[in-house]
């Protein structure tokens, strides 16, 4: 039995920042963490509409605003390729036709200039009177602040389908809105964590020259607060573990060192923000008492939507620290974890709200990551870093667009993806590989890189990826009603398809090798990542399923002892392979032990074998690696959704729906997941009694 993290009582959390675990229909929500229902902060009187802005705008404010956190709080600070820039202006546009004159109000980020069939209006505060008729309106949002936004009321025009954006008043897209933004007083790029409060129980009395280390549980983002009462110098340090709590060294540090504090008499302590689990505290001198020491960790407003039980305690442990882990990484984005950088990855980003979007449905956070992905206006191959990692934008396209069950989202960036598909085709040879000969990024696609592929030249697994982002584009140029666009991505596809069967497919081995070197010739080492590329975009046969997984995989050197981020994409590999209860022992062999060790989140990369110091190191420094990474908190979740529960759907038709329960080595579970017309639950009883509930307005088909 895995050492139980969820047990552990915190009586005095801020009891508006909880719900309770019941849901109100019945069904249940077993607790997993105690930080897992946040509710929103009372944000002030509503409107029918909400704030608009120009899509992605939002997100690059914010990215902005993570990037300056980061440098202030963390040492190692790196972060390639270019993104969509901050527009400190932007106009929104809607046509009228009233049969009476009409009221418009508005509040905005910034200055306000309103036009009315081209003509410049002058304004009344922040309300207009709209004639009755036919009118072109345009309101022009100057801000330098923050993200240029508005929100109006009146008029008939409260609805964000009125509305088009642009930030140069020639390119018009639909705007970008999210429902929880209606209060006028609350701007969107605003921070939107509450402060949960984590206690540490007791006083705690220091001598000079004596160190207590605090284990606060849960490693979040947040503020350390406490009383001091005596004469005494303290030093502070943090860490996900004891061992960095603990270092000494600066130079080791992977956030920047807190102050040490002179202690005359009484007073009350709030130290910088930082990640942490644990905190470590120094008398270097004198001797006080510290009371009222609590970590106010900033949680992202959300609640659980996904639920998972069954039998098999340390696989409920396992999904249960996978949510957890993904929570803890909600900050504007997904992140892809919270002490090292901050910052939001493509990939990282993208892989998170797969699992995300089950967990907890987000929409606008899984926006932020599809914006963050594509390259900017009008790019080049210059604007693009890692190579593969914006490609990763159009899978988490799709998956949006099949979760939320509309257009909307693509529609937003439609140039954009449009733009990203021409630098693409751009780069391609005559078989249609891309490749990289630049050695500071080149292809990334774990950190698992032992049997390859190497970073530069054409590896197989970016040309699989590069595949399903022409069918993906093809499937969305189609719902779009561009049918010559969609017949010139599917030319591409086709091509991509038997160019990658006959350059890298193995037919001896009856696998897929790495690809070719810079210098053109075959790298044929065999890694994990060409595999599951080929089982996910349908390239591996069938037929020889067996083989890979039960011959190829386990004798993959280092397969088992590095275990990377892209784990989530694997998960649902074994999924769609019907491997789910051989993935589900992986897991609880790797992703399990760590639990046992007593972490509560998961890292970005799991070094099995190694020393304990050793699973701490990364990037050559002692504690550079992330032990709370969102990406790899979705592999749990992939394996329940599609695995376990067999959840299928496709773009061909979004509202139909087919589960194929399995209990593989379980003798009962129970769970429910969203679709975009509302939940799904499941159980399935010891000897296969399979029960399915949906909602009235989709069709949901149970497989054997």
């Amino acid at each position: 039995m895995l050492q139980k993290q969820r047990n552990i009582a915190i009586s005095c959390m801020l009891a508006a920042c909880l719900l309770s675990c019941q849901n109100t229909d019945n069904t249940f929500d077993p607790m997993f963490d105690d930080l897992c229902h946040v509710q929103q902060k009372d944000r002030g009187d509503e409107w029918p509409g909400a704030y608009m802005w120009h899509p992605g705008q939002l997100a690059a404010w914010l990215q902005a605003d993570n990037l300056a956190r980061s440098k202030g709080r963390c040492v190692n600070v790196g972060y390639p390729g270019s993104y969509y820039k901050r527009s400190e202006i932007t106009l929104f546009q809607a046509n009228t036709d009233l049969d009476n004159a009409g009221m418009l109000e508005w509040r905005s980020t910034g200055k306000v200039q309103l036009t009315l069939d081209g003509e410049v209006q002058a304004c009344k505060g922040n309300q207009f009177e709209i004639p009755a008729g036919k009118h072109k309106l345009q309101i022009m949002v100057t801000s330098q602040s923050r993200v240029p936004a508005l929100i109006v009321m009146g008029a008939g025009l409260e609805d964000e389908d009125c509305w088009t954006a642009s930030t140069d008043g020639e390119n018009w897209s639909p705007v970008e809105s999210d429902s929880r933004y209606c209060c006028p007083e609350s701007f969107p790029d605003e921070a939107q964590e509450v402060l949960v409060s984590i206690p540490h129980e007791g006083n705690i009395k220091l001598k000079g020259g004596e160190q207590r280390l605090i284990d606060f549980k849960y490693l979040e983002l947040g503020y350390v607060k406490m009383h001091v009462k005596g004469n005494a110098r303290l030093a502070f340090s943090v860490g996900e573990t004891p061992e960095e709590a603990r270092n000494t060294v600066i130079s080791d540090f992977e956030q920047y060192a807190l102050d040490t504090l002179t202690i005359a008499g009484e007073q009350d302590i709030v130290l910088k923000e930082r990640a942490l689990r644990y905190l470590n505290i120094t008398a270097v001198e004198g001797e006080c008492t510290v009371s009222k020491l609590h970590f106010d960790a900033e949680m992202w407003p959300v609640s659980p939507e996904m639920g998972f039980e069954c039998d098999d305690e340390d696989l409920n442990d396992i999904f249960n620290a996978a949510k957890a882990t993904l929570h803890t990484c909600m900050h504007n984005f997904y992140l892809d974890g919270v002490k090292r950088d901050f910052l939001p990855w493509a990939l990282d980003a993208i892989l998170s709200s797969i699992g995300a979007d089950f967990a907890f449905g987000d929409r606008q956070l899984c926006r932020n990551g599809i914006s963050i992905s594509l390259l900017p206006d009008n790019p080049s191959k210059e604007d693009i870093g890692v190579c593969d990692y914006p490609l990763h934008a159009l899978i988490g396209l799709q998956q949006e667009y099949l979760r939320y069950g509309d257009l909307k989202t693509s529609l937003m960036f439609q140039r954009r993806i449009i733009d990203q598909m021409s630098v693409y085709m751009s780069l391609q040879d005559e078989n249609g590989f891309i490749t990289s000969s630049d050695e500071s990024w080149g292809f990334i696609p774990g950190w698992n890189l032992q049997n390859g592929p190497e970073r530069i030249g054409t590896p197989a697994y970016a040309q699989m990826l590069l595949m399903e982002n022409f069918r993906i584009a093809a499937r969305f140029a189609r719902l779009w009603e561009m049918p010559e666009l969609a017949e010139k991505y599917t030319a591409r596809a086709v091509l991509l398809e038997k160019s990658i069967k006959d350059c890298f497919w193995d037919s001896e081995r009856r696998v897929f090798i790495n690809g070719l070197r810079l210098d053109g010739s075959r790298d044929e080492r065999i890694s994990h990542h060409s595999q599951y590329w080929a089982v996910l975009t349908g390239l591996y046969p069938e037929n020889e399923y067996r083989h890979l997984f039960e011959d190829v995989y386990p004798s993959i050197p280092d397969y088992f002892g590095d275990v990377s981020f892209e784990k989530g994409y694997e998960a649902i590999a074994f999924a769609k392979a019907g491997y789910t209860s051989e993935f589900i022992d992986i897991m609880k062999k790797i992703f399990g032990v760590w639990l046992g060790k007593g972490h509560t989140r998961f890292p970005e990369n799991f070094m099995v074998g190694e020393s304990e110091a050793k699973q701490l190191e990364f990037y050559d420094r002692p504690f550079g690696l992330s032990l709370c990474h969102g990406a790899n908190g979705v592999a749990p979740i992939c394996a329940v959704v599609y695995g376990l529960f067999g959840f299928r759907q496709d773009m061909e038709h979004p509202g139909e729906y087919t589960v194929s329960p399995s209990l593989c080595n379980l003798k009962y579970m129970k769970g429910y997941f969203p679709v975009k017309e509302g939940r799904i639950t499941i159980q399935v009883t010891e000897g296969g009694k399979v029960q399915v509930d949906a909602p009235d307005n989709c069709t949901v088909r149970v497989l054997d």
